[in-house]
């Protein structure tokens, strides 16, 4: 298919965002919008972005009880590196129990 024809007036802008929402996942626009999305899946994007979502929630409660935010502790888990890593420089995700997210809430840390 050939996206000129929105220009010369042969395709709708209806049935170019049809098209564009029914790309496949692995579609070479997505890794070209988002590089370090490259590969994942959907369920694995879909998590990321809830993560994302959850750190900005307990950051924004963390302020208003009065504490304070490293910014480390709001960078993504997938961006932070540690040289001893296992897999080769790629970073192991943080995990945290869900029982020391509470007490750290509490406390306001």
């Amino acid at each position: 298919m050939d996206l000129l024809d929105f220009y010369r007036g042969g395709l709708t802008l209806r049935r170019v965002c049809l098209l564009v929402r029914h790309l496949p996942q692995d579609a070479a626009v997505w890794r070209v919008l988002n590089p370090e999305a490259a590969g994942w899946s959907r369920a694995e994007a879909l998590t990321a972005a809830v993560e994302r979502r959850v750190t900005a929630l307990w950051a924004t409660v963390t302020a208003a009880l009065g504490g304070t935010v490293d910014p480390a502790q709001l960078a993504p888990p997938w961006r932070s590196s540690t040289p001893d890593s296992p897999r080769g420089g790629e970073a192991e995700p943080v995990t945290t129990p869900l029982r020391d997210i509470a007490r750290l809430m509490r406390e306001g840390v």
